[in-house]
């Protein structure tokens, strides 16, 4: 009687408890709720996508980034019932509910997709350097089968980021985009500038600094921003004891307070972090099996670090926290597929540009060459050995004694810089350069730049906050290297190094608020500058870090100064695909690696092997670089037979030209991606959901790298849905099973998705020397299928205003017959006759094709 008395009661104090929304009004932009917290704002941005903002006093605002123009809402309807407010857009629901405050997101048959926490939306008053400021947080309900994807370039190794535990901050090797896409068809974007913690771990572990571990008085050669320097790489040991409370799954998080080169830890003797090179990130997230009981912990690091370890039981949630805030902030998007959601946020933000043909070709890259005659006769020797090239990179140091990271070549060793690019073009390459954002304050041009203010006060890093400083910066670029014919940039350390905007005051405000943004700044300084100035070249930027928006200025992004090892190659291959499932379509690695193993490289087997293995995957990254630290990359370099297999795979990469040509304007007209984790394409199959070392290359090539030595066979899972075809045999296969395929030295494996129709070109050494008026269609049977070949003027901006031209070929896989339509479209220059080789099975056709509608039939 007495329990029954008490759960009387508590169901009347529930009842008598006041809702969480007091009230709400709509306006043309989406509905304000006042809720017992704060106030809460529902905008919708596009049929898929809602903005949410909470706060409870207005603490000013920052400039919007992301979304740089005033975007007008789609239509939206607000419903409300005694139980929830809903906000509907064409193929997004909001639930609010009224009672907790809490929102859902559900598709528009109304199945939910995701949740907030229930009573997981939080605000705390702070300040930062005398500005008030908030602490935000939000958590988000997981599914136990939800598999989540993104937040950038990290090298932890963790392809699905469920229960991951991550800090997000800008440094080398590591690029910080706040956006996840989900298995179960959403992205979501944590709309803030500052320092983001995803899944915080916050159970710290008490360490002891027990002694020096061995070799710790090993010096070493390492590149700074101030040039190479000699550094100590003194390490200590560290342990601790912790309690886990339960069986389960832990996250285990690792901060070191700063750059390392030594991420160790072990739980019991095992390690669950072991990771060495030059430079490492401040941290790294795990997750580990644990008993419940006592644990000993062993860790390892750099001696001026200043480590902490701390760990959180795995669960089913997501959370976002991020301590120097305006607003909680944050934006869905429903797909349910990741091209749909990827294509509402790029139409949002800002759409990537087109790269010049000759980008999509390779990027021969060292530190580094020490002359203009040096570059010439390089790209010489390249051509002599039928050796396909379209870029040749020059590293840092040719500003001699000028100053360190000065735009302004040493005219000792290149005299007359115009003169040498000239040759280099006429020689079919074009030229790419390095270029810092810490120019020596000492130099002639650092003076002015001090004189005038441009530096962050007490940094070496130019404040490119101010719009002065960028368009002062690109006039220094633009007569020192532009007018001389450089054709595209390289902007290294942009983050900026180490994450040095903390506790520093720049002309937008405080640092903290805006320290993922500088990269951001620094590519818009050089887009913009350079499209005023001209319309004929195409921008072109590498760059080394990146924040969500920064795709619209022309960037590709590379995965920074890396290690030489198998288990690094592996590593590279998961952070490339969890970048690019953030929208951002460019990216690249140094091939090879950064740090590398000195002059044995060059010899030794088991180096050549891994350099082979990792130039083959290179083939079919977006942007095909080589590049190593104090080595020389070129590929004669490894001995004959490293250079003949080089050779095979170049040759591969120029006859896909027309492919990927094709695929980049997918990815600019209709937001696709080229690089696909296969949750993009196959997100319904679990099996190929968890492949972190397989994807599509475009819509139609499936790649499946060898990431382990002594490898000359291997197992590769053909996803579900269709038919797939061994590109070297020819061979048919089942989806939905693992195969064991061939995997000589001389090759990748590599499958074709039944449907395909793929336009393979001629053996070229650079992207331009032939016209393509020999194709050939090759024709993967099993499904109907569909490729628009795309071309235009190869290097300018004339596509933006229609110049270009579209052939669409479509696949009847029951009549077998292909319909060649009819061209789009026209520009200078164009094919107006040409011939297709169509093949299917072994079988071809010549096809004179004059512009108008062909059906090839077999």
């Amino acid at each position: 009687m007495k329990l029954v008395y008490l759960f009387v009661i508590c169901l009347f104090i529930a009842s008598c408890q006041e809702p969480a929304i007091k009230s709400y009004k709509q306006t043309k932009e989406g509905i304000v709720v006042n809720t017992e917290d704060g106030t809460l704002g529902i905008y919708p941005l596009a049929d898929n996508a809602v903005r949410i903002k909470f706060l409870k006093d207005t603490l000013g605002s920052l400039p919007e980034l992301i979304f740089p123009t005033e975007i007008p809402a789609p239509v939206f309807e607000v419903d409300e019932n005694s139980s929830a407010i809903e906000v509907k857009v064409k193929n997004l629901r909001v639930i609010i509910d009224k009672k907790t405050g809490n929102i859902s997101y559900a598709d528009p048959s109304g199945k939910i997709f995701l949740s907030e926490k229930a009573g997981s939306r939080t605000l705390t008053v702070d300040s930062i350097m005398g500005e008030k400021c908030y602490k935000v947080q939000q958590t988000f309900d997981s599914p136990e089968d939800e598999s989540l994807f993104g937040l950038g370039q990290f090298q932890d190794g963790n392809y699905n980021l469920k229960g991951i535990s991550r800090r997000l901050t800008q440094v080398n090797s590591q690029i910080a985009l706040p956006f996840i896409y989900s298995s179960k068809g959403y992205g979501l974007l944590w709309h803030q500038y500052g320092l983001t913690d995803f899944n915080p771990a916050d159970n710290f572990i008490l360490l002891n600094k027990e002694e020096q571990a061995e070799g710790n008085e090993e010096i070493v050669e390492v590149t700074t921003t101030a040039g190479t320097q000699r550094v100590a790489r003194n390490q200590s040991l560290y342990t601790g004891v912790f309690n886990a409370p339960q069986d389960g799954e832990y996250a285990v998080f690792l901060d070191l307070g700063d750059m390392g080169n030594r991420h160790f830890v072990t739980i019991d003797g095992k390690a669950i972090f072991d990771q060495t090179n030059m430079w490492l990130p401040p941290t790294a997230g795990t997750l580990v099996q644990l008993t419940a009981g006592e644990h000993q912990i062993q860790l390892i690091c750099k001696s001026d670090n200043q480590p902490k370890l701390s760990w959180k039981l795995k669960d089913n949630t997501t959370t976002f926290r991020s301590p120097v805030a305006k607003m909680l902030d944050y934006v869905v998007f429903y797909g349910p597929s990741a091209d749909d959601v990827i294509a509402s946020y790029r139409n949002l933000s800002g759409n990537a540009p087109m790269f010049p043909l000759w980008a999509y070709g390779f990027w021969q890259c060292r530190e580094r060459y020490s002359s203009g005659k040096q570059l010439v006769e390089t790209v010489k020797e390249f051509r002599r050995r039928e050796l396909p090239l379209d870029v040749i990179v020059q590293d840092w140091q040719y500003w001699g004694s000028r100053g360190w990271g000065v735009p302004q070549f040493d005219e000792t060793n290149y005299p007359a810089p115009s003169k040498f690019i000239s040759e280099l073009h006429n020689l079919g390459a074009h030229f790419n350069i390095s270029i810092w954002s810490n120019p020596d304050k000492d130099s002639e041009i650092g003076k002015e730049y001090v004189e005038k203010g441009r530096f962050i006060p007490g940094t070496k890093w130019l404040d490119y906050f101010n719009p002065a400083t960028r368009r002062e910066y690109w006039n220094t670029l633009k007569v020192n290297m532009f007018d001389n014919g450089v054709d595209s940039w390289w902007m290294d350390a942009v983050e900026p190094e180490n994450d040095a905007l903390e506790g520093e005051m720049t002309y937008a405000g405080i640092g903290d608020f805006y320290r993922l943004t500088y990269p951001y700044f620094v590519s818009k300084a050089v887009y913009e500058g350079q499209r005023k100035t001209s319309s004929d070249k195409r921008v072109c930027i590498l760059t080394r870090s990146a924040f969500p928006g920064q795709q619209r200025y022309g960037i590709i992004n590379w995965s920074g100064d890396i290690g030489g090892d198998w288990d690094t190659y592996k590593r590279q291959i998961v952070a490339g695909l969890n970048y690019t499932i953030t929208g951002f379509p460019y990216w690249t690695t140094d091939i090879g690696g950064f740090f590398r193993p000195g002059p044995s490289q060059y010899t030794d087997e088991k180096n050549q092997e891994l350099l082979t293995r990792w130039f083959q995957w290179g083939v079919f990254n977006p942007i095909f670089r080589v590049h190593g630290y104090m080595s020389e990359t070129e590929p004669w370099k490894y001995g004959e037979t490293v250079e003949e297999n080089m050779r095979k795979m170049m040759n591969l990469r120029y006859q896909l030209i027309p492919y990927i040509y094709s695929e980049a304007w997918q990815v600019t007209k209709n937001g696709s991606t080229m690089m696909r984790p296969l949750v993009m394409d196959y997100r319904e199959d679990a099996d190929a959901v968890g492949q972190a070392y397989e994807y599509l290359f475009g819509k139609s090539l499936l790649v499946a790298p060898v990431t382990e030595a002594g490898v000359t066979e291997t197992d590769v899972y053909l996803p579900r849905g269709g038919k797939w075809y061994d590109f070297w045999t020819g061979k048919e296969f089942d989806g939905g099973q693992t195969v064991k395929t061939a995997a000589p030295l001389d090759k990748i494996p590599l499958f074709i998705k039944a449907g395909s129709i793929i336009p393979v070109g001629p053996k070229v050494q650079y992207a331009t020397e032939k016209k393509w008026d020999k194709l050939e269609i090759r024709i993967y049977e099993g499904a109907d299928g569909e490729f628009t070949l795309y071309e235009d003027e190869s290097d300018n901006y004339n596509y933006e205003k229609g110049a270009y031209s579209t052939i669409r070929f479509s696949w009847d896989n029951a009549n077998k017959t292909l319909e060649i339509g009819d061209r789009e479209g026209v520009f200078e220059g164009m094919l107006n006759e040409r011939n297709f080789a169509v093949s299917l099975n072994g079988q071809s056709q010549m096809v004179a094709y004059e512009g108008e509608k062909v059906v090839v039939r077999f």
